[in-house]
């Protein structure tokens, strides 16, 4: 890896590339705007100090998918978070992206999930990753992703029966 940060233009255009991505990954991880706002920021932050070198944009992609999701945990097990009442429309702005009611519910029953369900879910459904790139960024087997997902759609079936299935 290289060290020392990119020019300000590189990381302008991976902020415009992959800032729906982050974004979306820390509002569906943390139950405030405000969390995820500070993850998404400290994300790009540190792709831009530590100047990591890819192959690929999908290595790229990789990379802030873990470490938008690492930081989501510090998040949520920090002392301040654990004892502050937490905001409960965090999700609302991500409605802006949906607009229907019924992907809003859809929605709101996703980020109800386990995180590490909701987490093959939003990069499967969401950002249209592959399960091999789920499993790199996510560091587990291609198997454990597919064990998530079948999982993670049988609870999510569970949850929406009444409105969708049924």
């Amino acid at each position: 890896m290289q060290r020392g940060p990119y020019p300000v233009s590189r990381l302008e255009d991976v902020i415009g590339k992959y800032k729906e991505t982050v974004y979306g990954i820390a509002l569906s991880h943390l139950n405030s705007r405000a969390d995820a706002d500070d993850v998404f920021q400290e994300t790009f932050l540190l792709y831009h100090t530590k100047a990591p070198q890819f192959d690929d944009e999908k290595a790229l992609k990789a990379w802030l998918v873990r470490t938008a999701l690492n930081l989501c945990r510090s998040s949520n097990s920090s002392i301040w978070n654990t004892r502050v009442d937490k905001d409960p429309d965090a999700g609302a702005d991500v409605a802006v992206h949906f607009g229907s009611r019924e992907e809003d519910g859809i929605w709101a029953a996703v980020r109800s999930l386990e995180p590490k369900y909701r987490t093959a879910v939003y990069l499967f459904y969401f950002e249209d990753m592959s399960v091999r790139e789920i499993a790199k960024a996510l560091g587990i087997t291609e198997a454990a992703v597919q064990k998530r997902l079948s999982r993670a759609r049988k609870k999510l079936r569970t949850k929406l029966e009444g409105d969708y299935f049924g």
